[in-house]
């Protein structure tokens, strides 16, 4: 489990809902139904007309797996490569056996596409780059869409402040109008709270978090395509480990372990 991500997210409704108690002494002001349902139901309908429900769902799986589960290690995805170039330079059906124990998901497809010996060499490594750039694109674009959800609650936010304002100005001729414009503006602005909320505690980050993990994934597929070739080829595993390891910066590098 991402544990970084979920306790970003537990801070973030613990900074909330503590600056709302601590704020007011009448905390249920903060708990309006009409804000509730004009934001989160106007969302709910804007991103239905953006975006197809069946996409809406997958990105629900996308926020468990992506941004709360565990992602590729790239110091396993490493440690993986040396160790297969190195086996494979003793015993040629190495990859075959430990295909099955591989961890890193990209690194485990490209030695079973390679033990199954169905596509040559050459168009091997077309269809591996075409795959790693198809897969960056569509992670790219479930960022994308999270980032563009962020847009709408702010928008219902303040429609709801609005509505909340006109029906304040049409009582202002009533008995004790004065008495009652204060309470009355602070529900208006409710609603805006909680789409400043929602798009700057959830989708904002969320999008922000799935762009980080992307990037790293990417780097992770490019480096076992250019790993898979040295390993193939039966470099020496110095050589696949320094070739990968240059996709880090020098800080991350950290001490390599000379394969013997």
């Amino acid at each position: 489990m991402n544990l970084s991500a979920l306790l970003g997210l537990m801070m973030a409704f613990t900074v909330l809902i503590g600056a709302m108690v601590t704020s007011t002494d009448k905390a249920k002001v903060f708990l309006d139904t009409h804000a509730f349902v004009i934001v989160i139901g106007g969302t709910i309908a804007a991103s239905l007309l953006s975006f197809s429900a069946k996409k809406l769902l997958a990105l629900i799986k996308v926020f468990f797996k992506r941004a709360l589960g565990k992602n590729d290690d790239i110091n396993v995805a490493i440690t993986e490569m040396v160790d297969l170039a190195k086996g494979y330079r003793e015993n040629d059906s190495y990859l075959r056996d430990k295909v099955a124990t591989i961890k890193t998901p990209f690194l485990k497809e490209v030695i079973s596409m390679s033990v199954e010996g169905a596509v040559d060499p050459e168009q091997m490594d077309k269809i591996l780059v075409k795959r790693a750039h198809n897969m960056n694109h569509r992670y790219e674009e479930d960022a994308e869409i999270f980032k563009a959800l962020a847009k709408f609650p702010p928008a219902f936010g303040l429609l709801g402040a609005v509505i909340g304002i006109i029906s304040l100005m049409q009582n202002m001729g009533g008995a004790d109008a004065a008495q009652k414009m204060g309470p009355s503006m602070a529900i208006a602005l409710v609603a805006t709270m909680y789409g400043i909320a929602v798009a700057n505690f959830i989708f904002l980050p969320l999008g922000e978090n799935l762009a980080k993990v992307n990037r790293m994934d990417n780097i992770i597929r490019m480096m076992v395509i250019d790993g898979f070739k040295l390993i193939r080829d039966k470099k020496h595993p110095i050589v696949v480990e320094e070739s990968i390891k240059s996709y880090l910066l020098p800080s991350e590098r950290g001490t390599t372990k000379k394969a013997a």
